[in-house]
C-alpha cells in the first residue's frame, strides 16, 4: 500500500470512528441540541438507542484500524528519501488518533453521564408526599436510551403534579409517580407526544 493511500485510509478510519460515535449518541445529544434551539422533538431520535451497541462496535473497529496504521512497523520508504517517517507528521497523526479515541469514549458514555446529571438534581418526595401519590405505567415508543428519562421528566414536570419516573429501556415503559388529579395522565401523554414520542397509558 502506498504512503498516500495508507495515510488516507488511516484518516478515514479515525474520522469514521468519531462520526459513528456521534451517531450512536445522537439519541441523547440530539434532544439536548434541539432543546437549546427551542425545538421539542426529542422523539425524532427514538430508535437509535437500540442500535448503539452495533454502531459503537463499528467505531471501535475503525479506531482499531487507525491504531494499526499509526503504530505498525513500517517497511520501505514511507517518509522522506531515507525511508524515515517525518517526526512532525508522525506526532500529529498520533495526537489526532488519541484525541479521536477520547472523543469516541466520551460519546460512548454520554447517555449514562446525562442520565446521572438529571438524577443528581432530583429530589426525593417526603413521607407526606409519598402517601398522597399514585403511580402509573406509560408506554413511550422511542424511549430506548437511559438519557431519555431526563427529557421525559422535564416534560412531565411542566404538566404538573409530577414526582418521579423510572424508565425501562427494553420495554420502553415508564413508571410515573404523580399527584392524582382529573385527566392528569392524559396531560402526561400529550406532553410526551409533544416531544415527538408516541405515548400510551398501560395502567
Amino acid at each position: 500500500m502506498s504512503a498516500l493511500k495508507e495515510s488516507t485510509t488511516k484518516k478515514l478510519s479515525i474520522g469514521g470512528a468519531v462520526v459513528a460515535a456521534i451517531l450512536a449518541s445522537s439519541c441523547c445529544i440530539g434532544p439536548l441540541v434541539l432543546a437549546g434551539l427551542g425545538v421539542g422533538a426529542a422523539g425524532a431520535f427514538g430508535g437509535i438507542g437500540a442500535y448503539r451497541p452495533y454502531i459503537l462496535a463499528v467505531a471501535a473497529m475503525l479506531l482499531g484500524g487507525g491504531f494499526y496504521f499509526t503504530y505498525r512497523r513500517k517497511e520501505g520508504a514511507h517518509g522522506d528519501a531515507c525511508g524515515c517517517e517525518r517526526p512532525k507528521a508522525a506526532r500529529a497523526g498520533k495526537l489526532g488518533l488519541w484525541v479521536a479515541t477520547v472523543m469516541v469514549g466520551l460519546f460512548a458514555v454520554a447517555p449514562s453521564l446525562i442520565a446521572k446529571a438529571y438524577n443528581a438534581g432530583a429530589t426525593r418526595p417526603t413521607a407526606a408526599e409519598a402517601t398522597s401519590t399514585a403511580s402509573a405505567i406509560i408506554l413511550v415508543r422511542g424511549a430506548d436510551c437511559e438519557a431519555c428519562a431526563g427529557h421525559l421528566k422535564d416534560a412531565l414536570r411542566k404538566a404538573g403534579g409530577f414526582h418521579d419516573l423510572s424508565l425501562d429501556t427494553k420495554t420502553q415503559r415508564i413508571r410515573v409517580t404523580y399527584e392524582p388529579a382529573p385527566a392528569r395522565l392524559e396531560a402526561y401523554v400529550r406532553a410526551i407526544d409533544d416531544l415527538g414520542y408516541e405515548a400510551e397509558i398501560v395502567r
